[in-house]
């Protein structure tokens, strides 16, 4: 693959996986004041990200496959997906083995309280890649001086 079509498609990763990370947050934030303005009180679903997980993990794949050909950013989108990926993914089980996730267990106390701080660590990494994926974006379509022969 020649330097230009390796360049453009790193763009096209970029810009793709940064718009898949957005839209779902986008979207919370969009649902919550439309809601809370429609019912006269506070809606929020901080849940939504964890929903919309397959746009989010194409995203994360898209932007970890984009900082590897950039070499830029490859340990903070890498580490990044996995720390997210391990939250959802513990919150998950802690929830299913509890009972809390089958209704067995009511959701009341510490059980409730490590799910909902896995879901709200989740939340907070997927936001955190969202930023750094800007700066992937611009550093990317920075103007390089160029260099004289």
């Amino acid at each position: 693959m020649n330097p230009k079509q390796k360049n453009a498609l790193t763009k096209i990763f970029a810009v793709s996986g940064a718009i898949l990370l957005w839209a779902p947050i986008l979207f919370m934030f969009l649902t919550a004041i439309v809601g809370s303005i429609m019912s006269g009180t506070l809606l929020f679903d901080y849940l939504m990200l964890a929903e919309l997980f397959p746009l989010v993990a194409l995203g994360l794949v898209l932007l970890v496959l984009a900082s590897l050909l950039a070499r830029t950013f490859r340990h903070r989108f890498g580490w990044g997906a996995v720390a997210a990926l391990l939250a959802l993914t513990g919150g998950q089980l802690f929830a299913s083995a509890s009972g809390l996730a089958s209704g067995e267990a009511e959701p009341v106390g510490a059980v409730f309280a490590v799910v909902i701080s896995s879901i709200i660590v989740y939340n907070v990494i997927i936001v955190a890649l969202a930023v750094l994926a800007v700066f992937l974006v611009k550093r990317l379509f920075q103007k390089r001086p160029d260099v004289a022969d």
